[in-house]
């Protein structure tokens, strides 16, 4: 697992493991691979396959959690 936040602006990320990102407070938008974009405000939850990229829009400063999952 990874604790942290997450400061405004644009980002993309990639996975090796399956990820399980908990937005614990904040706000963002994700967008997976084929996937359009969602918006989470306040808290949620979204997962993210193994071998994977996502991205993230930022909007205010946000707390998470994300677990790697071992498949």
């Amino acid at each position: 697992k990874t604790l942290g936040i997450m400061l405004p602006g644009e980002y993309e990320f990639s996975t090796g493991l399956k990820e399980e990102m908990d937005i614990t407070a904040g706000h963002l938008s994700y967008k997976l691979t084929g996937g359009e974009w969602q918006t989470i405000d306040g808290s949620g939850v979204f997962s993210v396959p193994a071998n994977d990229k996502f991205q993230l829009k930022v909007h205010a400063v946000t707390d998470y959690c994300c677990s790697y999952i071992a498949e």
